[in-house]
């Protein structure tokens, strides 16, 4: 079987949003309707999009060979240059040294990025090494070996951090696609040419290179320069070394203060956000993505439909590619109106080409499900379902809190139903009474959902913690009909970072838009942020989830990986809430 690793899928967009500025100082959110959250730490957790739909993106092909193989995949190649690679102001006889003498068989530096047993996109930005070192060791050895390279990469380097080449990392992602990278580092003290301690074995382990590439681009939102305030929502395509701007109030314009909570429309020409104004309402608008920021055409999203979506307090707007026709498109968003919704906040659906107001929208019934605030919801790309997370208390269309008297927070759907809605039942694997379940997010061809979890407990102040920027939360996966929840091996850093989770605010999963099949096994990819890294500010990491497909066509859970740090992002910033999709996005200038 020939297999087709795509490699011409990184010009995409996805425009995300938040709800909360956190360490900034700064809040596109507001307590008000439905109740209002507890801030924890810096950061905040905020709004984002509801992840919307993928429009035609699905599971890829097979077929053909893989990009830049040749005729012979199994090589030899010689990507890895031969001899030593030796760092300015590390002595010329340090790999003699560091050869000349057996190695303690521990105390050398720990291998903190990436961590060891990683999987890695063929299309990934050129991989980046960190790691940790006692005190007093002052040279490093670096040691890269794939079984289908004809030479090792040998690093000698007095920093503690190596990337390799772009050039070598393309040649090595082409040929050695599907292989292991055997790492190993070393550490000695090297004083005046001498060497006076070590070598120390440090990290031994493998990363593996995945056989297929990550689609799309992520759009995240971000504070800006610490103490600056100045949000903005900023993106990469995978592969990119940088960041560039693609939203904020100032490009929206008017009297916009905050664009937050987005979703994409399925054919990649719109964006759906929340919009907050200086007059204080909280709307939902579409823009195009082009570049323009221009409102969206009368055959797109009527004006009517506009109107529909502007009354104060909607958020969190959503779509499907089965409900975006020039016959048939909605968007369903979180609604709290006390004329409307009376206590409650709802599900509200829009006929976006709706030429009536009176029954352009609507209340999407959830029988069985009397709760007070509905939150965060995700569609399924085939149009039949809607999950959503529900609880007694919270608000701004993506915070949920528990109370005393009622401490569920679980996940729940509810048939779509030609707009008519239906029964609201509790997703199993994801409505489990001794946890609190929020943020769902459905994976391409709707096999998988992914959430956030913690264990339910009250802060100093006595108030029970809510969804909001919360420390204990861990990114889970369970399948979209519902199973056993599996924790993603993501949620955990190298021990020697000195950091655990829970702790670390693991927040907002968003699937990869799309998913490839490589020799009966599937690739999924998953971004999220994580306050794991020395500044304890959220930062955006990416992790693999691969699925064995069976005879059936069902899919389980094989493995899930550690995460990789998204090396383009600036890491002074706050970013968090991401969105992953498939439209277009200007390059870094």
């Amino acid at each position: 079987m020939k297999i087709t690793v795509r490699r011409d899928i990184a010009l995409f967009l996805a425009l995300a949003s938040a709800a909360a500025l956190g360490a900034a100082g700064v809040s596109c959110s507001s307590s008000g309707g439905g109740g209002s959250s507890a801030t924890q730490g810096t950061g905040g957790a905020g709004a984002s999009g509801s992840g919307g739909s993928a429009g035609t993106a699905g599971a890829g092909g097979e077929g053909g060979e893989f990009i830049g193989s040749g005729p012979n995949p199994n090589g030899p190649f010689t990507d890895f240059p031969a001899g030593p690679q030796i760092d300015m102001g590390v002595p010329a006889q340090t790999p003699e040294l560091f050869q000349g003498m057996p190695a303690q068989p521990m105390g050398g530096p720990c291998v903190a990025e990436p961590p060891m047993e990683a999987l890695v996109p063929t299309n990934w930005t050129p991989l980046r090494f960190e790691w940790i070192a006692p005190a007093g060791q002052n040279v490093y050895e670096l040691r890269l070996k794939v079984d289908n390279q004809v030479n090792e990469l040998v690093v000698y380097t007095t920093a503690t951090s190596y990337t390799i080449p772009e050039d070598i990392w393309s040649g090595l992602a082409g040929h050695s696609a599907g292989r292991d990278i055997q790492v190993s580092v070393r550490s000695a003290q090297i004083d005046g040419g001498q060497l006076v301690a070590g070598p120390f074995v440090g990290t031994e382990g493998v990363v593996h290179v995945a056989p297929v590439a990550a689609p799309g681009s992520i759009v995240y939102w971000t504070t800006g320069a610490p103490g600056s305030g100045k949000t903005a929502l900023k993106g990469f395509s995978i592969g990119d070394t940088e960041v560039t701007t693609v939203l904020s109030p100032e490009i929206t314009g008017g009297d916009t203060t905050c664009v937050a909570c987005h979703a994409s429309s399925p054919d990649g020409a719109l964006s759906f956000f929340t919009r907050d104004a200086t007059s204080g309402t909280r709307t939902v608008s579409a823009r195009k993505v082009d570049g323009t920021a221009g409102l969206p055409t009368e055959m797109q999203v009527s004006a009517v439909a506009l109107g529909l979506l502007g009354r104060n307090k909607q958020t969190a707007p959503t779509l499907s590619g089965a409900h975006y026709t020039a016959q048939d498109a909605v968007a369903v968003t979180v609604m709290f109106d006390p004329a409307l919704t009376g206590t409650k906040y709802e599900l509200a659906w829009t006929d976006l080409h709706a030429q009536d107001p009176a029954t352009g929208w609507g209340i999407l019934p959830r029988v069985g499900d009397g709760r007070a605030v509905v939150a965060s919801p995700t569609w399924w790309h085939d149009g039949t379902t809607i999950a959503y997370t529900t609880a007694p208390a919270g608000g701004e269309g993506v915070i949920t809190g528990i109370s005393d008297a009622d401490t569920t927070m679980d996940i729940y759907t509810v048939p779509f139903n030609n707009r008519q809605g239906g029964n609201a039942t509790p997703l199993p694997g994801a409505s489990d009474p001794a946890f609190v379940e929020f943020y769902p997010v459905v994976s391409p061809d709707d096999t998988l959902l992914a959430f956030n979890r913690f264990a339910p407990y009250k802060l100093p102040n006595g108030a029970w913690a809510d969804s909001y920027d919360e420390p204990m939360a861990e990114v889970f996966v369970v399948p979209a009909k519902g199973g056993e929840a599996v924790r993603v091996a993501g949620n955990d850093p190298p021990a020697c970072v000195g950091k655990a989770s829970p702790g670390l605010t693991n927040s907002w999963p968003r699937w990869a838009p799309s998913a490839e099949v490589f020799q009966g096994k599937k690739y999924y990819w998953l971004t999220f942020s994580s306050k794991r890294r020395d500044l304890n500010n959220p930062q955006l990491f990416v992790s693999g989830v691969v699925t064995h497909v069976q005879a059936d066509g069902s899919e389980v859970i094989e493995k899930t990986y550690p995460a990789l740090y998204v090396t383009s992002q600036v890491p002074e910033e706050n970013n968090h809430t991401p969105a992953w999709d498939v439209f277009q996005i200007e390059p870094p200038q």
